[in-house]
């Protein structure tokens, strides 16, 4: 039997267009070693649409509960983790910067500008595409006109 479980990713952008980062425990089931990276998560019954998803797990993760806005970024990923086939839909979300209250899956946070988010986030595709992306994701754009869907 095959296990699928729908998921989102999101990058979480404030007011100065800083993108934050969060710093995952060398405890991680799967990869077993801290590493940047962003707000993921599964969608649960609970969750009404993906958006909903995007905002508990955003709120569970980083302790923000106000969000400005959310914008699906037309991008989604298809790969196998801990025996579950997973399909994570990109978005992006705005908030007003506030202080990060960490849950138990992260040692550290840290907002960035683009360039140095790109630098330092742990990417499984190409980094360049992704810059493009949330260059135009920071202005509310999307940089694929038709869903993208990657599978890896």
């Amino acid at each position: 039997m095959v296990i699928k479980m729908n998921k989102i990713l999101t990058f979480i952008v404030n007011e100065y267009n800083e993108i934050l980062l969060l710093k995952g425990s060398e405890n991680d089931p799967q990869f077993k070693k801290s590493f940047w990276y962003v707000v993921t998560g599964g969608c649960e019954e609970c969750d009404s649409n993906r958006e909903e998803t995007v905002k508990r797990e955003v709120k569970e993760e980083t302790g923000i509960n106000k969000i400005k806005d959310i914008l699906y970024l037309n991008w989604i990923f298809k790969y196998n983790s801990l025996g579950v086939t997973c399909t994570e839909y990109v978005y992006i979300t705005f908030v007003k910067k506030e202080k990060i209250t960490l849950n138990e899956e992260n040692i550290d946070y840290k907002w960035c500008d683009i360039k140095e988010f790109i630098e330092k986030i742990q990417w499984y595709r190409e980094k360049e595409e992704l810059y493009n992306v949330l260059k135009e994701a920071l202005d509310k754009k999307i940089h694929f006109k038709i869903e993208k869907i990657e599978e890896f």
